[in-house]
Order: C-alpha cells, then sequence, then structure tokens
C-alpha cells in the first residue's frame, strides 16, 4: 500500500484557517516580543535598585534572542490553527492531525515550565548566557521551530514552505529585535 501526504498549501488548509494562523502567529509574536521585554527590564530594574539608577542598557544580543523566541514561540500557534481539522474523511489524517496540534501546544509549555527553572538556576551562578554560551540562547527556539515543522511534515510535504519560512522566520526576528 502506497502512503502519501498532501503538499503543504493554502488550499489544502483552508484560505481561512492559514491566514488567520499567519495573523495570529504575527499578532502573539509582537506581543510576546514586548512582554519578553518588559520582563527583562523589570529583571534588571530589580538589579540596579541597589545603586538608584536607572541608566542600564541592553545589549543587542538580548534583544535578537527575545525576537527570535517570541516568534518560535508564536510559531507554535501558528502551527496549532493550520492543522486545526478536527474531522476529516480519513481516519488515520484525522489522529495525525489531532496529535499534531496538541504537541505544539504542549511543547511550547513544557518548554517555558523549563526555562523557568532554568532561569532560577542562572539568577544563583554567575553565568551569562551572552558571554557564556552565546548560542545556546538561540537553541531553544530553534528546537521549538524545528518541532512544530516536524510536526507539520508528518501531515504534509512541506520542504518548500520550510525553506521559505526559515528566511521569513530570520528576517522577522531581525526586525522584532529592533522596535
Amino acid at each position: 500500500m502506497k502512503k502519501y501526504k498532501l503538499d503543504f498549501g493554502v488550499r489544502e488548509i483552508g484560505k481561512f484557517q492559514f491566514y488567520s494562523g499567519i495573523s495570529v502567529g504575527l499578532g502573539y509574536a509582537i506581543t510576546l516580543n514586548y512582554l519578553l521585554r518588559l520582563t527583562l527590564r523589570t529583571c534588571n530594574l530589580g538589579m540596579d535598585i541597589n545603586n538608584w539608577s536607572l541608566n542600564y542598557e541592553i545589549s543587542s544580543y538580548y534583544y535578537l534572542l527575545i525576537g527570535f523566541s517570541s516568534v518560535c514561540f508564536a510559531f507554535c500557534f501558528t502551527t496549532n490553527l493550520w492543522l486545526g481539522k478536527l474531522f476529516l474523511k480519513n481516519s488515520k489524517r484525522t489522529l495525525k492531525h489531532r496529535k499534531a496540534r496538541v504537541n505544539s501546544v504542549w511543547i511550547l509549555f513544557g518548554t517555558l515550565m523549563f526555562l523557568l527553572r532554568l532561569f532560577w538556576f542562572l539568577l544563583s551562578v554567575d553565568i551569562t548566557i551572552e558571554n557564556d554560551f552565546p548560542l545556546l540562547g538561540f537553541m531553544i527556539p530553534l528546537f521549538i521551530y524545528l518541532y512544530c515543522w516536524n510536526l507539520i511534515s508528518g501531515v504534509f510535504k512541506s520542504t518548500k514552505a520550510l525553506l521559505i519560512s526559515i528566511l521569513v522566520i530570520m528576517l522577522f526576528s531581525v526586525i522584532l529585535s529592533f522596535l
């Protein structure tokens, strides 16, 4: 028996679902970008309150990391909306869609819980991500992004869309880091 996957595209996902997934993803990316920036500024304010100085500078590394993280986290919600067809004619495809939809949100919140535990550890030691492990900060959002595309490729043929989206994600991350 020959197994085949449908091509990834607007027609297969549905016009409304595809474009609403992109718009919700962009909205979440912008919102998460500002929330993460606000959190970083609040943490730095707490560290500098002893000096009574509000003239602290946040490096461009952290802005780029926040931009990339927010776009990759928001892509989980986009994936969730793209795979939102719950009842298809083929029951095996329906099961694949449901598993991918649940796993996209599960990996997002699982990673956020891991990061919360990691931040508590980093507060107790003199290690900074920027100086000691500069590439490690980008590995977790990259993992989430590629995991979501792995879920999509389990349902659709999506090699071309993956390559195009890598460029779009990188460009949007850089744009968010300058906002």
